[in-house]
């Protein structure tokens, strides 16, 4: 993230240096094409300084190979896939004439984190290109690694259970979205000074994580909109969904009680909502207060004015509406059997970050920061870690019995 950090400030200054890529003695510069809304280098100059290649497929899809790393590109798409994970990047590709440009972002995260032999040093405005050395060492369990000073740390294994997990038998992609991220930290907590403080942001990306770890255990592949802390568009979180073809679509988010309550921060409880208008004005309250993430946007999230596909895209939402409440009932379910708090129910509320994802799709409020035993269940390694269990059996139940009532035939 500080590479980033360091890149994003770069973009406001009027003279952009070119980018170095340092192999032992040669130092090759890649020039830099820069405007007021982006900045980056063309693609094929970094696949040939970085010994890789770039192939352009149908449909505009591109793919930067280094080594065993295949970053799949498309212009006007902010993401880049490696097998099947998706990268947000800090803007999207773009063609300029027949070249490709590709956001530096590319160079100073992705690349780094996928292909091997190469790091970033943001204050040099330089990759390095090495010869891993491979040693033997101790090995570092995910339980050792923390995202940030002030996030919450996770043990990446799943809880122990009483008998086996189902497993799904056709081939099937969820997508798992962390709440928030960036300079969206969405809610704080807890109320009045009982135990640590406690950012939304944190607490969705370590509970998202577990859960695509328990899914891709029961067989699944699993794409995360965001793997790290930042800001993903809510419109843009949909797209991704359906980038992808996923299946399913979890939303993972904290909630948080109103000042305006009588005794609020004794507000306790888990609910899990799906995309239809709210029927209560506690589901209206939530509502509003999770679409206000689109204040940290810019621009992205303008509303489409063409009738015809406002009537398109609810047709699609219409068709998974029932298939979106099943799979919040059995999320809920399994969630009760492990939560603290009281089972608020299954609700509907119009979620901007559901609208675009033509799937079975739902939002889970694990909890409530703003309550000082909930925000201390959330952000420990053992509520996390049930939490995500029972998110991912809920997913896992219900793709199940979905395949027991249509067959085999996807």
């Amino acid at each position: 993230m500080i590479g980033a950090l360091t890149l994003a400030l770069q973009l406001s200054a009027s003279v952009i240096a070119p980018v170095t890529v340092r192999a032992g003695d040669r130092a090759t510069p890649l020039p830099v094409l820069a405007s007021e809304e982006r900045v980056g280098v063309r693609a094929d100059a970094v696949a040939a300084a970085l010994g890789g290649t770039l192939h352009r497929a149908a449909g505009e899809r591109y793919t930067l190979t280094l080594g065993s790393a295949a970053i799949e590109l498309e212009p006007s798409l902010a993401i880049a896939r490696v097998d099947t994970t998706v990268i947000p990047l800090a803007s999207a590709p773009w063609l300029n004439g027949n070249a490709l440009y590709i956001p530096l972002h590319v160079l100073s995260e992705v690349v780094p984190r996928f292909a091997t032999g190469f790091i970033y040093e943001s204050a040099l405005r330089e990759v390095r290109v090495f010869t891993p050395v491979t040693t033997r060492a101790a090995a570092v369990t995910p339980a050792q690694r923390t995202e940030s000073p002030d996030a919450t740390r996770v043990t990446e294994r799943a809880p122990e259970r009483a008998e086996p997990r189902r497993r799904v038998s056709l081939p099937r992609v969820v997508v798992v979205d962390a709440g928030h991220g960036g300079p969206d930290g969405g809610m704080t907590g807890p109320m009045g000074r009982r135990g640590p403080r406690i950012h939304e942001k944190h607490i969705t990306l370590a509970v998202a994580k577990l859960v695509a770890q328990e899914l891709r255990n029961a067989g699944l592949t699993v794409v995360m909109t965001r793997t790290t802390d930042t800001l993903i568009a809510l419109s843009d979180r949909g797209r991704i969904a359906n980038r992808v073809k996923g299946d399913l679509f979890l939303s993972i988010h904290v909630n948080a009680a109103p000042t305006t309550w009588r005794n609020a921060s004794a507000g306790r409880g888990f609910e899990t909502y799906f995309l239809a208008e709210a029927k209560t004005e506690e589901a209206k309250r939530v509502e509003q207060m999770e679409n206000e993430s689109v204040k940290f946007e810019t621009g992205a999230y303008a509303p489409k004015g063409d009738p015809l596909s406002f009537i398109i895209n609810d047709m699609a939402q219409n068709e998974h509406l029932r298939e979106s409440n099943d799979l919040a009932e059995s999320i809920q379910g399994e969630m009760r059997r492990i939560h603290p708090g009281p089972n608020r129910g299954v609700k509907q509320a119009n979620f901007a970050v559901l609208r675009g994802s033509f799937m079975p799709a739902v939002l889970v409020e694990i909890g409530f920061g703003t309550n000082p035993e909930e925000a201390a269940f959330i952000s420990s390694q053992r509520g996390q870690r049930n939490l995500a269990a029972a998110i991912s059996a809920g997913a896992v139940e219900y793709l199940s019995h979905y395949e027991q009532r249509v067959g085999s035939n996807r």
